[in-house]
């Protein structure tokens, strides 16, 4: 009877681990902060000067709810502190993730501290969970920044974002 007991515990222990494979693993809500840096390359210029810009941290909330139920596809909500919201859709296999390109509207630069310029950058991302709570996004950013009459190529593929669920 106890070899009996004994047994059915260790299955069930072993069928509850099981249960959080690929969509229900990245189910939840996060907290994020992104970092990384891009360069800058001004447009249309025969001027080559490129330089490097350290990205202003993002934080905000992130939301992963499943969308398909015969399949491993996610819907992500990343809601910014600075009040924007990014929805895309996601595709999940094991550990990893993912997401479908977006794109941010309003990210945010400086240049030496005193030169701000709002930019619109396409995203690329893919990730992998750690230890089912936090969620390691690995970024591309490729887009354009402007300053006043000044145009600037971005381009940026150091970026990450680290969510960590609430």
């Amino acid at each position: 009877m106890k070899k009996t007991l004994l047994i059915l515990c260790c299955c069930l222990m072993a069928l509850a681990s099981c249960q959080k494979k690929n969509a229900p693993l990245f189910r939840g809500d996060y907290s994020f902060k992104t970092s990384g840096s891009v360069t800058a390359k001004r447009a249309n210029a025969t001027d080559p000067t490129e330089f490097n810009i350290a990205l202003n941290s993002e934080i905000g909330q992130l939301q992963i709810a499943k969308l398909n139920r015969k399949n491993d596809s996610l819907i992500v909500v990343m809601n910014y502190m600075n009040g924007d919201v990014v929805v895309t859709h996601a595709y999940c296999k094991g550990q990893d993730i993912t997401l479908n390109d977006f794109k941010i509207n309003s990210l945010k630069v400086s240049i030496e501290g005193n030169i701000n310029m709002l930019c619109e950058v396409n995203v690329k991302a893919k990730g992998t969970m750690y230890d089912g709570n936090t969620l390691v996004l690995d970024m591309t950013y490729e887009g354009i920044a402007g300053v006043g009459n000044l145009k600037y190529d971005l381009y940026g593929d150091d970026i990450k974002m680290v969510a960590t669920r609430n």
